[in-house]
């Protein structure tokens, strides 16, 4: 019996279900004790926004290093000056000397003075320049971000549940990933990169790949080249998101006994992130339905899993999932919707973290994504968006916020409350409190865009 948060998947898992279940149901396999090894752990990189192009050189302005460092050498070259015309005009060889020493020293420390003044404009003009670098690779990785999830989205275009699927991969692989304790950087890399593990059904034909009926044998060998060819689209990429999403398209279908294709890899030979989302997909395509069945219930698909314990997954990681099924519910968001204020604490991180790095498709992304799951217009506001801009003012005030990024942010900030205030004009029952609260903060954000537009100027 389908589930109504599920629905129907790609006709090519067919297959693979198919052949899942016929295992499963050739009887029970026992449970396997696991052996106690943990998951390794692959580490990521990750950037951080410091000053960008748009905030004045350091120095310049009024009152700034430049100023203080001329005021530290003016006296110098008044001094050499001094002693210089005093050496010359002097009628005894004894004051001549005297002003000579005088003028040396002065020298010295005029040299000493100008020589640390152009070291210290050197070292503003190279941290300029390193944050112009770090702001355009942060950029950078946002771009890749988004590209990488338009072409999962490309590829579920194939099959009607489009992009509904990929999703939940990617949900639910992070969620496993943080629960064993995977590197921070990781998990925010294989959130990105899990929904590409079947990009290589691409080419699949589609004769085959759409077919409803069962494959045969040939065809059957004709789809499992998918994982080959999804690791040979994805290999060699200098993006962390592809390189991994390449070891997870050509290891995910690989079992830990050694029974998986496409190169039998056995254990913990078989890649972490491989394990992670095997686990994650066979769950979701057999609580999805099918042309030939609707899908099993939750406690169906996990009675099955557990049969292939030791055989089919790591035992490891399918306990831990288990954990994360109990804890976050069959599509990891059913238990949040019931807690709106449990729910904001995520939306708040998502949000106030797409602001800080300019990521405006995930700031509205993450508000949308509130509002669809049932939390109250107010409560959004209150509790996500005023408590982002508080953290952007915090940050601005202890100088880790450049103009330039807080010029995105506010902008980000502006589409975002003018959305959410279309869509409280738009309900039934219209609160004009939380309206008045929503216009105070728009008017807010525009006399700082007004601000810094101003100095800019």
């Amino acid at each position: 019996m389908a589930q109504p948060w599920l629905k129907t998947g790609d006709p090519a898992e067919t297959k693979d279900v198919q052949m899942f279940e016929a295992e499963s149901r050739a009887g029970s396999l026992g449970n396997v004790v696991s052996n106690g090894e943990q998951p390794s752990a692959r580490t990521g990189q990750s950037g951080s926004d410091t000053e960008g192009p748009g905030s004045p050189p350091p120095g310049r302005g009024p009152g700034g290093p430049g100023l203080r460092g001329a005021l530290a050498w003016a006296p110098w070259l008044v001094l050499s000056i001094a002693a210089a015309a005093g050496a010359i005009a002097a009628s005894s060889a004894t004051l001549v000397v005297v002003c000579v020493v005088v003028l040396a020293g002065a020298a010295t420390a005029l040299g000493r003075c100008l020589g640390e003044a152009r070291r210290r404009a050197l070292q503003q003009e190279i941290d300029s320049r390193s944050g112009e670098l770090e702001r355009a690779f942060s950029e950078l990785e946002i771009a890749q971000a988004e590209t990488v999830r338009r072409l999962s989205m490309a590829v579920e275009f194939r099959d009607e549940d489009t992009g509904a699927h990929i999703e939940r991969i990617g949900r639910f692989s992070t969620l496993l990933a943080e629960h064993v304790g995977m590197d921070p950087d990781f998990c925010a890399t294989l959130t990105h990169a899990a929904p590409l593990h079947d990009v290589g059904k691409v080419a699949i034909p589609d004769a085959i790949l759409l077919k409803p009926g069962e494959l045969t044998a040939e065809e059957r060998a004709i789809v499992e080249t998918h994982a080959e060819e999804g690791h040979r689209l994805l290999r060699g990429s200098s993006s962390s998101i592809l390189d991994l999403a390449a070891t997870i398209a050509l290891s995910h279908h690989e079992k830990w006994d050694g029974t998986g294709y496409p190169r039998g890899v056995k254990g913990e030979a078989i890649p972490i992130e491989g394990r992670i989302v095997a686990v994650a997909d066979v769950f979701d395509a057999l609580t999805t339905d099918r042309v030939y069945r609707g899908g099993f219930t939750v406690e169906e698909a996990v009675e099955m899993m557990l049969e292939q314990r030791g055989r089919h997954f790591d035992p490891v990681l399918l306990d831990a999932f288990m954990e994360v099924l109990g804890r976050s519910g069959p599509d990891a968001r059913e238990q949040l919707r019931g807690d709106p204020g449990a729910l904001t604490e995520g939306i708040l991180e998502t949000f106030a973290t797409a602001l800080q790095r300019g990521d405006g498709e995930t700031a509205e992304g993450a508000i949308a994504q509130a509002i669809e799951d049932g939390v109250p217009g107010a409560m959004v506001h209150d509790e996500v968006i005023e408590p982002a801009l508080r953290r952007l003012a915090a940050l601005k005030g202890r100088g880790e916020l450049d103009a330039s990024a807080e010029r995105l942010a506010m902008g980000i900030a502006r589409r975002v409350l003018a959305t959410l205030r279309r869509y409280m004009l738009s309900g039934e029952a219209q609160d004009g409190e939380v309206l008045e609260r929503i216009d105070r903060s728009v008017r807010a954000v525009e006399d700082q865009l007004a601000t810094r537009e101003h100095a800019i100027g």
